[in-house]
C-alpha cells in the first residue's frame, strides 16, 4: 500500500453512539429469552437469531464495574450494520446493549479489532 492510497477501515460497521434500532430490537429480543435457565450464551443466541444479528465472541469479565459477561455482535444490514456489546451487569439488573464506541470502554476497542479481523478471514 502507497502513502498516497487511505488506510481502509479495519472495521465495515457504523461505529455511532446512538444505539441502531435494530440495537433496540435486539434488547427487547433478550428481554423474550431466559437468561437464568438457559445461561447468557444460549439466550443471546436466541435473541440474535430473532433479529438476524451475529455473535463475534463472548467472554466472563471480572475487570469492568457492574459487569459480569460481556459480548460483542453485530446487528443490521449494510450500510445500518452496527457493532454492539452485550452486558450482563452483575447485580442481576437486566442485560444492556450498547453501541461499541470508543466511549463504551477498553472492551469496544477489542470488539472493533476482533470484528474486523473476523471479517476479513
Amino acid at each position: 500500500m502507497t502513502a498516497s492510497q487511505p488506510i481502509p477501515s479495519p472495521v465495515p460497521f457504523t461505529i455511532d453512539a446512538a444505539p441502531s434500532l435494530e440495537a433496540v430490537e435486539l434488547e427487547l429480543a433478550l428481554q423474550l429469552e431466559d437468561v437464568v435457565e438457559d445461561g447468557f450464551e444460549t439466550a443471546l443466541e436466541g435473541a440474535l437469531r430473532r433479529v438476524g444479528g451475529q455473535l463475534f465472541f463472548h467472554l466472563r469479565v471480572d475487570t469492568m464495574p457492574n459487569c459480569q459477561r460481556v459480548a460483542a455482535a453485530s446487528v443490521g444490514a449494510g450500510d445500518e450494520r452496527q457493532l454492539v456489546l452485550v452486558i450482563l451487569p452483575d447485580d442481576g439488573g437486566p442485560i444492556r446493549v450498547e453501541a461499541a464506541t470508543e466511549e463504551a470502554g477498553p472492551l469496544a476497542g477489542f470488539a472493533r479489532s476482533y470484528a474486523g479481523l473476523f471479517e476479513r478471514l
